[in-house]
């Protein structure tokens, strides 16, 4: 409820409108308390030296919140594991980030209900993105100045344990096998092993091993088998188009590989193949990584090294939004590629 009163009685009461303070002896002129603030005992002096005997305020009811508070409230609830917040409000705003390098975590269904409530609002950054520390991954308020107190509890208890986290990358191992008889024969010069390395570097995974195999499936099967009992991902590179001699998907197959998914809807990187095998991954990647910025394989790696297990129905979704635009300057992964 809106109401004009004495300043020394408005101590806890919420402003309705900014007050401006004009200071000619400091050139200033602006904003000496903005719209929203909760005035404070130290604040009636200042009041008055501004000429405001009574001031216009809002005075709460027991079932109504302030923006501010609602807003630590609403923050306190979404945050998950490895994130932090703002120490306060600004302008009735929390904003929410990450405190480690890793993928953020969005529990939709859980953000959905929230935002359906009415006055509490949260939007968040596309979950399965890797982001840095201190990265801003979510951003928290309520629309008006006030809301009921019901809400904020009901947006409280639908966030429960959180809605926003960041799973982090932890050091990692990988081997790489090439192959390819052009490649193993010494015909062609492999590529591919110095545009994967820094991928997997990138995401705190060494490349610890690298052999080159010729178009042989139990050749290749074999090593499969060696580099899954070393390292934390086995990646493979060539024979995975569709040529009846390919025999790299043939390889992973008969390696063992559970949850075995060959291609995916996503261009660049059609052909790529994923399998699990004593629940580790083993991913090979097509020809496209070597003439594009990002792929499939850019899509699906981070999670990989966090330790997702991707379901068949996780890769046919990448369909909506799997077409990159081919844009002339790529800003991956900054852009909708890959994003559901």
């Amino acid at each position: 409820m809106k109401k004009k009163v004495k300043v020394e009685d408005a101590v806890g009461m919420v402003l309705v409108h900014d007050i401006t303070e004009v200071d000619l002896d400091r050139g200033f002129k602006g904003r000496a308390f903005k719209k929203g603030h909760i005035i404070r005992p130290e604040d009636v002096e200042k009041l008055r030296r501004l000429g405001k005997e009574y001031i216009y305020v809002l005075e709460l009811s027991e079932d109504e919140i302030h923006e501010n508070e609602a807003a630590v409230m609403l923050a306190d609830a979404i945050m998950g594991e490895n994130t932090y917040r703002d120490e306060s409000p600004s302008e009735g705003k929390i904003n929410i980030y990450s405190s480690v390098f890793g993928v953020v975590k969005v529990d939709v269904e859980k953000l959905v209900k929230f935002n359906l409530i009415g006055e509490p609002s949260c939007p968040t950054i596309h979950s399965d993105m890797w982001v840095k520390p201190g990265t801003k991954v979510a951003s928290v308020r309520i629309i008006s100045l006030v809301a009921p107190k019901s809400q904020v509890e009901e947006a409280v208890k639908i966030a429960g344990d959180g809605i926003v986290r960041v799973v982090p990358f932890e050091e990692k191992k990988a081997g790489i096998i090439i192959t390819g008889n052009e490649v193993f024969y010494g015909r062609i010069e492999d590529r591919f092993f110095d545009r994967l390395k820094p991928k997997l570097e990138f995401f705190r995974c060494s490349v610890e091993e690298k052999v080159i195999l010729p178009d042989d499936e139990e050749k290749i099967r074999n090593a499969i088998r060696e580099f899954i009992e070393k390292y934390d991902i086995v990646v493979l590179t060539g024979g995975t188009s569709v040529d009846p001699d390919d025999v790299t998907y043939r390889a992973i197959r008969s390696a063992g590989a559970e949850n075995f998914i060959r291609g995916n809807p996503i261009q660049p990187g059609n052909m790529l193949t994923m399998g699990w095998i004593n629940g580790k991954p083993v991913v090979a990647v097509p020809a496209a990584a070597l003439f594009y910025r990002a792929t499939s394989f850019d899509i699906w790696l981070p999670r990989l090294l966090v330790g997702d297990v991707i379901s068949r129905e996780e890769v046919a979704m990448k369909s909506h939004g799997g077409l990159c635009h081919n844009c002339s300057v790529c800003v991956f992964p900054i852009c909708p590629f890959g994003k559901a």
